[in-house]
């Protein structure tokens, strides 16, 4: 069922969890705050099972109704079945009733590499697995796994200017809009990840297991 705008904000308020499902790039531009991201292009399905309580209620944020009845479907296979409806975003209708919204800036390698050069403090924050941290990761990064992540027990200072990043965006997208959710949160998403890094031919980090604990 589609949602109005003012059905947005009734049912945002009652509880339920806005899950916005457009891209990494359509969602750091404007978003409800609040909401979190889980692309659907990608382990959509997956990362919902894991980071989504079964019986939480949900609102769909979807780029048209196709996509939205994909969703739908693909949560209900993982168990995730409480779906409330979906919604179009739509800027002006979205402001007009009232729910809040927000952005999240977005750095790229070559943006990072100057910052460290002029010796800003900034937290690095690794969103991949372990074990994919262990291979090799940025310099100094700490690694909090996407997997892993609860606000109600993050044990990392995010009044600090934090950057978030994993391979390519995919996983940093999603655990900002976690980190982000109760709001004051001093975090960016670092968009080329990994990925990016490596292509700058900039040398990773390594760290045995055994050294790591």
């Amino acid at each position: 069922m589609q949602l109005s705008a003012a059905q947005v904000t009734v049912e945002q308020r009652n509880g339920a969890l806005i899950l916005d499902t457009r891209p990494a790039e359509q969602f750091v531009s404007l978003h409800i705050r609040g909401s979190i991201q889980i692309g659907l292009l990608g382990y959509f399905a997956s990362w919902a099972a894991i980071l989504i309580e079964p019986t939480q209620r949900i609102v769909l944020i979807a780029e048209d109704l196709q996509r939205a009845q994909e969703a739908s479907t693909r949560l209900i296979r993982v168990g995730v079945r409480h779906v409330i409806g979906y919604s179009l975003p739509n800027e002006s209708e979205w402001r007009r009733e009232g729910l809040e919204l927000a952005k999240i800036s977005v750095q790229r390698c070559e943006q990072l590499v100057r910052t460290i050069e002029c010796g800003t403090p900034l937290q690095l924050i690794d969103v991949r697995s372990r074990a994919e941290w262990l291979k090799g990761h940025l310099p100094g990064a700490i690694s909090l796994p996407l997997q892993d992540l609860n606000p109600d027990t993050n044990p990392l200072d995010l009044s600090k200017p934090s950057l978030i990043y994993c391979h390519e965006g995919f996983r940093a997208t999603t655990a900002a809009s976690i980190l982000l959710q109760e709001g004051g949160a001093a975090v960016a998403i670092l968009m080329d990840g990994i990925e990016g890094w490596s292509a700058l031919g900039l040398p990773l980090e390594t760290q045995d297991e055994s050294s790591s604990n």
